[in-house]
């Protein structure tokens, strides 16, 4: 168990130490030279580029950049400067005579005619005799209102505009069209990913048992067995849908030292626990912030498994006695449930999981099971695609 905790406790170590990757990418200079190479944004202004993976770094600011962008997901930026300020990188959302940008959550127009024009809501607070009140100007309707000005039928529809990419990207390439401008459109952030993995996983499996027979029992205070697994997943489209289906195997051992008191028994009856079984399971996982690209990728996961019995030992130890026996169990099947995350480092990824399972299915009074399962795993995903 200690050595499980330590390998944890070293690949979150790394793993915050971890930078962002480069991604394969090019960049234009203010000659309008350009060059290809490899990528990585450092800030809002900065970004490090380098012909090759063994070739020197260097440090690119955006004044001297024109514009930059990566291959896959294909993403472009553009050196611009508000308000006189120094230069940033923002995001192309639409690219086109009338673009839409965006660099910190907040959106901006720009052509050649207007410039940079930021899409702003306001929040004005006033203040009374009865109290202060806070209310909203969306000055970017008008703004919107300004550029669609040529175009008589969007003016009806400035006002239905939410503030958000897929509204605003629906009206601004709408925009283009009427004028017949050619349209470079970046508002789906990704393109349509279908992913098939393996993994291998590796922890420490806890059990209790539970025996609904004549005299029976339910343990306590299970002790850590071995858990290996194995799985393949499936995920069609996981840039939209964020949800995997999974398929897997496990072998755990499920061991138990446990003592209760017999009625009118002079003394406690200990009975000793050692199983090992295979588990296969079915399971959807969903990845909620999939599409963030972050170092971190929590899951949850609902599915259902298994249990086939390879052996199961019991010793049964009283002051009188010692019976030692195999048994076979009756078991169905259980509902699983998983919480982890998938942690990717440069081109690695890992997984780290807490898993719970419940076999309490049995026909009371006429089986036992492995009652309450909990596993904390870390294992390491192949991409098969």
């Amino acid at each position: 168990m200690k050595n499980t905790f330590l390998f944890a406790f070293l690949l979150f170590t790394l793993i915050s130490n971890a930078q962002n990757e480069f991604k394969d990418g090019s960049y234009t200079s203010k000659n309008q030279e350009e060059f290809s190479g490899l990528i990585k944004i450092i800030s809002e202004r900065e970004i490090i580029f380098k012909h090759s993976i063994d070739s020197n770094e260097k440090i690119l600011n955006a004044q001297a950049i024109q514009t930059f962008s990566f291959k896959k997901p294909y993403k472009k930026y553009i050196s611009l400067s508000e308000n006189n300020q120094p230069a940033k990188f923002f995001e192309y959302v639409i690219e086109s005579d009338v673009s839409l940008l965006i660099l910190d959550d907040t959106y901006y127009l720009k052509n050649e005619t207007e410039g940079l024009n930021k899409l702003e809501v306001k929040k004005i607070e006033t203040s009374t005799d009865q109290g202060k009140y806070e209310s909203t100007i969306n000055t970017y309707i008008g703004v919107l209102n300004n550029y669609s000005k040529n175009c008589k039928e969007l003016q009806s529809k400035v006002n239905a505009v939410k503030y958000n990419r897929k509204s605003l990207s629906k009206f601004v390439s709408e925009l283009n069209a009427c004028t017949n401008n050619d349209i470079n459109d970046f508002s789906i952030d990704e393109e349509v990913v279908n992913l098939f993995e393996a993994g291998v996983t590796v922890g420490g499996n806890y059990a209790n048992f539970e025996d609904t027979t004549t005299g029976g029992y339910k343990t306590e205070s299970p002790s850590m067995g071995l858990g290996i697994g194995g799985f393949v997943s499936y995920s069609p489209n996981i840039n939209k849908y964020n949800l995997s289906f999974l398929f897997g195997i496990e072998y755990n051992q499920k061991k138990v030292d446990y003592s209760y008191r017999e009625p009118n028994f002079v003394s406690d009856r200990n009975i000793v626990h050692d199983a090992s079984v295979i588990e296969p399971y079915l399971l959807a996982l969903y990845q909620p912030f999939y599409n963030k690209k972050g170092l971190f990728s929590p899951y949850i996961g609902l599915g259902t498994s298994y249990g086939f019995t390879l052996s199961h030992e019991i010793q049964e130890r009283d002051n009188l006695s010692e019976v030692i026996y195999e048994r076979d169990v009756n078991q169905t099947f259980s509902l699983l449930y998983k919480f982890g995350t998938f942690i990717n480092v440069s081109k690695n990824k890992f997984m780290f999981e807490l898993a719970f399972s419940d076999y309490s299915y049995q026909v009371p009074g006429e089986a036992e099971d492995y009652g309450t399962n909990f596993q904390l795993k870390i294992g390491y995903v192949f991409n098969l695609k």
